[in-house]
């Protein structure tokens, strides 16, 4: 819905959903409740989660794309949100959709709106009917994502893109093309053409790469022969070149895609802010097999990295992800070696284009890594343990830290200064810090002030949160809010003490705590109700909602550990519809109430003082459930 303002604003009867000039009370009335609570909220909803137009959809999501840009980002601007947390956008595993498990450092080039390719702003690369075929093939799944699907389709109308750009000026294609077309291909070519000098030496690495996997039918260089396993580590020049002169076309192709995006995200970055929303990235703690493959030095051998048995896995989990030697991250002198360069490189990389800063996957990794050995099948006390806390393991031992500055020095030294160089503050950081936390973790978290998650499906009570950390009902790793609703009403004893948790953080002055609780605990309505209340009443100043909580879908987007229905589920077509159906029967937040009742929460003055807001929330709130 893209949002215009009529100034002849009359009172709001809502019909199925607002038109623009409702919207624009409302949005005022949630914005201005935002700001009296000192509370702002970001959606988080991965790229390919993000939904189409009726009859525009090619397969995929993308922030980029028109239907992003016209409709699904006013709208989550309109709700008062003004961040959106996408997934990392590297380059995905064919194998694996998950975007955790990245394979090179190259953007994700399902991110591509390629319906852009066939407008004017690109010369036409393509034509509509390449898109109307795509479209055609996609219309009858327009809430899933079918990535081998996706990805042929994708690949088919890049490679045709970019086949039409980098054709000779003076070949039949331009033969009766009108001028300005004509003059957008030169303009168009020249920039690429610049984009490739400028970038070669970062990208064509990951193009070899790509090139390779192809011909062997693997991801997994290790399973390549000696000379391509060893390609950059044994600095082959020759082989270099051969592969660049042979796969020319296939790694120009890459740069294709990577100049697209590079473009893209830059234009819509503009666009957001304009929005008033900005962009938050998502950086995962494994380095991608690319990184490994060019510095093998750098990196434990026979280790990864890994998580001991917690909440989510009873036998641990072994992630795979490479280690990089401790004593390569830092010199004597304090200085970054080698190591430490690599990681500060893949930081920078990712603040550079997200300003809104960044959620850092698995802190607990940066401070104190848990690790095991690859070659044996089973962790236990002698073959896993923490790389820097272990002073008794017979191998560790020799890397164990001792200080709070030892341990914190990867964000001090690395993390951090690669926000604050694009103007990010160490405040704009979310560190995911889910899991077993050791006392290292815990100190650092604290005594460095950094912004931790709480997420109140693990029954985390929302008073409890530090003003500085994130709150959310639950993100991609979990059920959906509303099936977890469902669950805890078939579990009476738990229900009721979070009922009773509820009914004493959100109820207002004038209520009867046992009153309060006893509807929370019968009703799954004002269960839900006061579950996005509690949010509101805490003490955190950022409040994140995954995109199925914020929408009320009850369906699960990841299983961790799982690969089956995972990551393949997104927002439909008539999102907004959804949305208001769904406050309307109390699967989604009515923010109106929820500030509202937060607002009165904080007592009887406080109220007072913003009457006339409370009217205006009241009145949205009561239309809303009409």
């Amino acid at each position: 819905m893209l949002i215009s303002f009529n100034p002849n604003y009359s009172n709001p009867q809502f019909q199925q959903k607002p038109n623009s000039a409702q919207m624009k009370k409302y949005t005022e009335s949630v914005t201005k409740g935002l700001n009296v609570l000192n509370k702002n909220i970001g959606l988080i909803i991965h790229n390919s989660s993000v939904p189409s137009l009726p009859k525009q959809n090619i397969g995929i999501g993308s922030l980029l794309s028109k239907a992003a840009q016209l409709s699904f980002l006013p709208f989550v601007v309109a709700n008062g949100f003004n961040t959106i947390q996408q997934e990392p956008d590297s380059i995905r595993s064919t194998y694996v959709p998950s975007p955790y498990s990245p394979i090179s450092s190259s953007k994700n080039a399902f991110m591509i709106p390629i319906e852009r390719l066939a407008s004017e702003e690109y010369g036409f690369l393509l034509d509509n009917e390449d898109i109307s075929a795509i479209t055609l093939r996609n219309s009858k799944e327009p809430n899933t994502v079918n990535f081998s699907k996706t990805k042929n389709d994708f690949d088919t109308a890049i490679a045709k893109a970019h086949s039409t750009l980098v054709q000779e000026l003076d070949e039949v294609l331009y033969v009766g093309m009108d001028k300005n077309t004509r003059l957008k291909h030169i303009q168009l070519k020249n920039d690429f053409e610049q984009f490739k000098k400028t970038h070669r030496k970062e990208l064509e690495p990951n193009a070899i790469y790509e090139v390779l996997a192809k011909k062997y039918n693997n991801e997994q260089w290790r399973t390549w022969p000696q000379e391509d396993q060893k390609l950059y580590q044994d600095k082959n020049t020759e082989r270099i070149n051969f592969i660049n002169k042979k796969y020319a076309n296939e790694i120009d192709l890459h740069f294709f895609k990577q100049w697209i995006l590079d473009r893209e995200i830059n234009n819509a970055n503009k666009r957001n802010d304009n929005l008033g929303l900005k962009v938050v990235g998502d950086s995962p703690i494994a380095f991608t097999p690319v990184e490994e493959w060019m510095n093998q030095d750098l990196f434990l051998e026979n280790w990864a990295l890994g998580c001991p048995p917690d909440y989510f896995s009873k036998n641990g989990q072994r992630w795979g992800f490479a280690v990089l030697k401790p004593e390569t991250i830092f010199n004597p002198d304090g200085s970054l070696g080698e190591g430490g360069k690599l990681m500060q490189k893949r930081y920078e990389k990712m603040f550079a284009t997200s300003p809104g800063g960044a959620r850092i996957d698995h802190i607990i990794g940066l401070i104190d890594p848990y690790v095991y050995r690859i070659d044996e099948p089973t962790m236990n006390d002698n073959n896993s343990g923490r790389l820097y806390s272990s002073p008794n393991h017979p191998v560790l031992n020799k890397y164990t830290k001792h200080t709070e500055e030892e341990y914190s020095a990867i964000l001090e030294k690395i993390v951090i200064p690669a926000a604050e160089k694009y103007g990010i503050s160490k405040n704009d950081i979310i560190c995911e810090d889910l899991g077993t936390l050791t006392k290292p973790v815990i100190n650092v978290m604290n005594h460095k002030n950094l912004s931790g998650i709480a997420v109140t499906q693990f029954d985390y009570r929302g008073k409890d949160t530090p003003e500085k950390n994130i709150i959310m009902p639950g993100s991609h790793d979990n059920e959906s809010f509303l099936e977890y609703a469902n669950n805890i009403f078939k579990e009476k004893i738990r229900l009721a003490k979070k009922s009773y948790k509820l009914a004493q953080d959100t109820k207002t002055p004038d209520e009867n705590l046992a009153l309060r609780t006893l509807k929370i605990f019968l009703n799954k309505t004002k269960f839900i109700e006061a579950s996005f209340a509690e949010l509101f009443t805490s003490p955190a100043k950022k409040i994140q909602l995954f995109f199925t909580t914020f929408f009320g879908m009850d369906k699960t987007y990841n299983k961790p550990g799982s690969t089956k229905d995972c990551w393949t589920l997104r927002a439909p077509e008539n999102y907004d519809e959804m949305y208001w159906e769904n406050v309307k029967n109390g699967t989604a937040p009515n923010l109106p109430e929820i500030i509202a009742r937060a607002i009165r929460h904080k007592g009887n003055d406080f109220a007072k003082e913003n009457k006339s807001l409370l009217s205006n929330l009241d009145e949205l709130a009561n239309i809303l459930k009409k």
